[in-house]
């Protein structure tokens, strides 16, 4: 998957993409922002483009409070920009795993090695991500199939139009707790609910999270002549008109007070406290995280045994990231341990050893 760095180069991709289908449409929606609002009109490349950090906590204080962005996006339709990012975010990021999974190259086999060992009955999960990459690993590898998000989120599925609950079969259950969401989450505004979704129905969610006022602005915009399909399915639990999903985006002002974060956070600290180990694999500890790196911290100085830390990282930026974590969490010998060449064989070895992974 993509890094958080390359996200804007991926998110305007348009080769291979359907010339009439939503994805063009939304890309020349946000085109057309970028260059107005960060580009005084001129046309930006995606190089050009303000870092996402910025350009999302600059919509959100003004949409949040419910003003203006200059003379050409009100609150409402900066709202509209913010949900265009997030459904071509969700698309990108299945585009992007879909072709992963075709190429199955070396790395995509050192996770399904991953995948396979590991042992998701000793073990707790905290993804900072988005996507369901774990959900379908885990699927796809041990038949796991019932994850649970540490928030009461309960199963549900599309089913044509509607979303219904959903019964599993699987007994064993994955700890996965997101304290920033997931692309399969869905959130109702009336009972305040949420649901989860099968990991690739990612697509449905999007249609739902971009609906027919959103692609009536597109259309004043002439940049689409007909609406696309949408979904607008009733809420399982109170039957209301209000599905949609909250994400905590790259903003410096991440919206966590909703109660899906709020009881994602509570279970992310019971879970740092009670565990002897925490492994940080392709996590970078950056800036805008300074929530959960202060969590982190916290848990960290108040526990009496303090747990071994463990970072797996690669690429260029591999020995900036363990400087990062050295001056985060202090050295102490035989109780840090860091791999700069990813899920390599000293790598999975640790793992093994720590119980991580299963022999």
């Amino acid at each position: 998957m993509p890094l958080a760095s390359q996200f804007t180069v991926e998110l305007l991709k348009t080769a291979g993409l359907n010339k009439n289908g939503p994805s063009r449409a939304q890309v020349a929606f946000l085109r057309q922002f970028v260059d107005r609002t960060f580009g005084e009109g001129s046309r930006r490349s995606a190089k050009e483009w303000p870092e996402l950090e910025d350009m999302l906590t600059i919509i959100d204080l003004s949409a949040n409070s419910g003003h203006h962005l200059g003379k050409d996006y009100s609150a409402s339709q900066l709202r509209t920009v913010r949900r265009a990012i997030l459904v071509r975010m969700i698309r990108m990021l299945e585009q992007r795993y879909s072709a992963g999974e075709k190429a199955a190259d070396a790395n995509w086999q050192r996770l399904e090695t991953f995948f396979k060992r590991f042992d998701a009955s000793d073990c707790a999960v905290l993804s900072m991500n988005w996507d369901t990459v774990i959900e379908r690993g885990l699927e796809r590898t041990q038949k796991l199939t019932r994850f649970d998000y540490g928030c009461e989120a309960r199963p549900a599925q599309f089913v044509g139009e509607r979303l219904k609950r959903r019964t599993l079969r699987s007994v064993k259950e994955v700890r996965l707790i997101k304290p920033h969401g997931s692309i399969n989450w869905l959130y109702c505004d009336a009972c305040r609910e949420t649901f989860w979704v099968p990991p690739d129905e990612a697509e449905d969610v999007a249609r739902t999270l971009f609906g027919t006022r959103d692609w009536e602005l597109l259309r004043e915009a002439a940049l689409i002549s007909k609406i696309p399909k949408t979904r607008d399915p009733a809420c399982p639990h109170c039957t209301s008109r209000a599905i949609g999903t909250r994400f905590a985006t790259f903003s410096y002002r991440k919206a966590l007070d909703f109660p899906m974060h709020t009881a994602s956070w509570r279970s992310a600290e019971r879970d740092l406290k009670q565990a002897l180990h925490w492994v940080f694999i392709g996590y970078s500890m950056p800036g805008a995280d300074y929530e959960f790196k202060q969590l982190l911290k916290r848990v960290q100085l108040g526990e009496p045994i303090r747990p071994t830390i463990t970072l797996i990282t690669a690429g260029s930026g591999a020995s900036e990231t363990v400087q990062r974590f050295e001056k985060f969490f202090g050295k102490v010998d035989k109780e840090r341990f860091y791999f700069e060449h990813g899920l390599d064989g000293p790598a999975l070895a640790h793992l093994t050893s720590i119980g991580v992974l299963r022999a």
